[in-house]
């Protein structure tokens, strides 16, 4: 059954009694509701997104305060990687803060946790890249591969 969010009384009304338990509920008001709970991760959690006092209790995903698909999956992934290190007795990876996902565990582990709220992957928690500026014409000639390497 398909409930449409945001849906005026008369759309639904007759379908929620469709369902035993509810034939003899009262509804006050209809629409949605959606809650994202999350962990304060820089309070709660080491660096890796472990617990405080386990380090073998990784978390991952929505629970640690990243939000989308593909958040959500690298951070399961990295935390996959880093319990199986963990076990073998390995120091667990963090990703260096010039990629993406490195730049959200970065957020998440030194943001104030007062002001902490669950963030997507966006340029704005990127440190700018340090690229010298092509100085002579002999310079600027060589592909901006070369002169990011020089």
């Amino acid at each position: 059954m398909v409930f449409r969010r945001g849906s005026k009384p008369g759309r639904n009304s007759g379908s929620f009694g469709l369902f035993p338990v509810s034939e003899n509920a009262e509804f006050f008001r209809y629409g949605s509701i959606h809650r994202n709970s999350y962990l304060n991760a820089p309070q709660a959690l080491t660096p890796y997104l472990s617990a405080l006092d386990d380090p073998q209790l990784l978390f991952a995903g929505q629970l640690t305060g990243v939000e989308g698909y593909t958040e959500s999956a690298a951070t399961g992934m990295l935390a996959g990687i880093n319990l199986a290190r963990v076990l073998a007795g390995d120091a667990p990876l963090l990703p260096p803060p010039t990629t993406m996902l490195g730049a959200l565990y970065r957020y998440l582990r030194e943001t104030e946790p007062a002001r902490f709220q669950p963030m997507n992957a966006n340029f704005g928690l990127m440190e700018p890249l340090r690229i010298r500026r092509a100085t002579s014409s002999r310079r600027k000639r060589r592909s901006p591969s070369v002169r990011l390497r020089t």
